[in-house]
């Protein structure tokens, strides 16, 4: 009787990457709509600006996310409005009214969910 091993690796770490970004772009729209829900609005240019960007592929060093590159596997979500720091954590003149953090806290339990149910290889 003889036995037969095959080398699986690539294969499995492919099969890997690939559920990963699917994990990483769910859990990115998860936490984008979460706190969307809860940006104030007044113009609504600012709820309208929140988005993510789940990088493409890994870079060696510092990597560039408008390139589509990261040096990790990750998923970034947020917003390019210059006000946004100052709603979210107020100002001198203006109440805070964080929207990022209590978005993130109510999204982090359905992204955990999300990570988790897309990276069990048993499926």
């Amino acid at each position: 009787m003889s036995a037969r091993f095959e080398d699986m690796t690539d294969e499995r770490k492919a099969e890997i990457d690939k559920r990963l970004g699917i994990a990483l772009t769910e859990a990115a729209i998860q936490l984008e709509g979460e706190i969307a829900l809860r940006t104030p609005v007044d113009t609504g240019h600012l709820r309208a600006s929140i988005s993510h960007i789940v990088p493409l592929g890994r870079s060696e060093g510092g990597g560039d996310r408008l390139s589509g590159t990261a040096p990790e596997n990750a998923a970034y979500v947020g917003t390019n409005v210059e006000y946004a720091p100052y709603v979210e954590y107020g100002t001198k003149y203006q109440k805070a009214q964080p929207y990022m953090r209590t978005g993130f806290a109510a999204a982090k339990p359905a992204m955990d969910r999300i990570i988790e149910g897309r990276l069990n290889l048993d499926k």
